[in-house]
């Protein structure tokens, strides 16, 4: 028997699009078939099991569908960056609350985040250089102040990122003190302690580790997709970081340096000249 085939017409108005609407487009329909994909595969998990708290069920949708989200609120970007600095701020404190919450109450499938850091050499190595990274920071400021050739060569490193890194002393403020540490201590406790961990315990390390660190490049997809792969292979480092030491705590403290090395570079290349850095301070 001939089996009747569908004809799959195209709309002519995809036609017309121009370039930067069709990344767009291909952008979020990529997104929105991956997060159906990763949440239906979840939810396999989930009844599987039958031990899932409903809210933890939204927790996933909530970490799954946030770059769709992002997407879209990226369309109303406000052209004040202290502001888009704490609006982020506050999105990832959303499900970061709701994990927190269930956490708190036993209500989570993931027992244990390591909050505890042990007196282990590995702890203490990287505690080590941790600390020697912040000072190599510290006198690289130094350095940035007094040499323009050197300011130069940042301010051109991120020239790509200047709309998104801070500029300005408050921009500098708000960006250290409040989106670096919130995306410090949101994202580790979302991707590595519950993420990495529930992934880990029903099919395996590795994938673990690529797909929580996968969804978490996703998570920067309003910056293009160079920016998913730099921050896919950022979260294997993290992950790695949390393996490592065997807490979460390191890892969120390495992630807030990542973030507040970025800012601090951004922020004083970009400062005409020497004295100007010591006026405004």
């Amino acid at each position: 028997m001939r089996k009747n085939k569908r004809r799959v017409e195209v709309e002519p108005s995809t036609i017309t699009r121009t370039s930067n609407e069709k990344f767009t487009v291909s952008r979020f329909k990529f997104l929105k078939h991956f997060s159906q994909l990763k949440f239906s595969a979840y939810c396999g998990v989930i009844f599987q099991g039958g031990s899932m708290h409903y809210l933890e069920i939204t927790l996933i949708g909530m970490i799954l569908f946030y770059p769709i989200v992002d997407l879209i609120i990226e369309k109303y970007k406000s052209k004040n960056k202290t502001f888009e600095f704490l609006k982020i701020s506050f999105i990832m404190w959303l499900p970061t609350l709701l994990l927190i919450h269930l956490f708190s109450n036993g209500q989570l499938s993931v027992a244990n985040f390591g909050f505890v850091i042990e007196n282990s050499w590995q702890n203490i190595l990287f505690a080590s250089l941790l600390l020697i990274a912040i000072i190599y920071l510290l006198l690289l400021i130094r350095s940035i102040q007094s040499s323009e050739e050197l300011r130069t060569e940042i301010k051109s490193k991120f020239a790509a990122y200047k709309d998104i890194l801070p500029v300005t002393k408050n921009e500098m403020l708000v960006f250290t003190l409040i989106l670096s540490v919130s995306a410090g201590v949101c994202e580790e406790l979302l991707f590595r302690a519950y993420l990495f961990t529930l992934i880990d315990s029903h099919i395996g390390m590795v994938a673990a580790i690529l797909l929580s660190s996968a969804v978490f490049g996703l998570w920067h997809i309003y910056l293009g997709w160079q920016e998913v792969i730099r921050t896919s292979i950022m979260g294997a480092v993290f992950c790695g970081v949390f393996i490592f030491t065997g807490n979460i705590i390191l890892p969120i403290l390495l992630h807030i340096f990542v973030d507040v090395y970025s800012g601090l570079m951004c922020y004083f290349a970009m400062r005409k000249s020497s004295s100007s850095i010591i006026q405004e301070s």
